[in-house]
């Protein structure tokens, strides 16, 4: 038996005597047991209503807590996905999109408060964005390979996202995950680009427009995220806007 189990029962038997000598001292000067009964029976039926608060109340309070601090973090974890890998393929996609004019909207996201932020995410939960990559066939295999490059160089920080099981929590974020991952294996199986025709370049498509949604919708997310709890933050994000052709890290006003 450890030191600390030894000073729990210690403490137990203290407790147990001076409950004694308080009850016996108490029926010694007042002679009066059926009152002592009485408070000690009133008390004891309390315990079960402590439990019951206990069990159910403070432990959904807790729980909640719990799962408010454990979004926070993966919260902030976006931080890292986005500085890693989300920033350059939103650019990437974004550079090639045909469809311009359905993100055109995004450009002026500096000015947006709290309201735009929630009424942004309900557009793109509900209207999905164009997407279709404008590239020239004799440009087609540079772009795939430079796309399937930076997949490649950040496979083992996406597979280190995976391993977090907190990501269960955020279904959009899996979601975004799994469809980079399948984009990844889509690429990596066609060994030559050059092959990749109209019809296979239309499959690719669909791959990078399901990637290209869930990306947009948690950049917005994210920058919802750091206009409200980390202003100064969201800064450096739009100034690189990757919406804005305009954008420029330089700080100039």
């Amino acid at each position: 038996m450890d030191e600390h189990e030894k000073w729990k029962i210690k403490f137990s038997l203290l407790m147990v005597v001076l409950i004694i000598i308080i009850y016996g001292s108490n029926y010694l000067v007042l002679g009066d047991g059926e009152h002592i009964i009485s408070y000690v029976w009133t008390h004891l039926g309390f315990i079960p209503v402590d439990i019951l608060v206990v069990a159910f109340l403070l432990e959904g309070i807790i729980e909640r807590k719990e799962k408010e601090a454990m979004l926070e973090k993966l919260d902030m974890l976006m931080s890292t996905f986005f500085s890693e890998l989300g920033n350059d393929l939103i650019t990437q996609l974004s550079t090639a999109n045909r469809h311009k004019a359905s993100t055109a909207s995004l450009k002026s996201i500096k000015n947006w408060d709290d309201e735009d932020y929630e009424d942004k995410l309900e557009e793109l939960k509900n209207s999905p964005i164009e997407f279709t990559a404008n590239i020239a066939p004799e440009n087609r295999e540079k772009f795939l390979e430079d796309l399937r490059e930076l997949l490649v160089n950040k496979r083992e920080f996406i597979l280190n996202l995976i391993n977090n099981p907190n990501l269960l929590e955020k279904e959009e974020f899996t979601s975004l995950i799994n469809a980079i991952l399948h984009l990844d294996e889509e690429l990596e199986h066609r060994k030559d680009l050059a092959l990749v025709n109209d019809i296979d370049f239309g499959h690719l498509n669909g791959d990078m427009n399901r990637v290209y949604n869930i990306l947009v919708h948690e950049w917005v997310y994210y920058l919802k995220y750091l206009n409200k709890h980390h202003p100064y933050m969201i800064a450096l994000m739009i100034r690189t806007n990757p919406f804005d052709e305009d954008a420029s890290v330089y700080v100039t006003e």
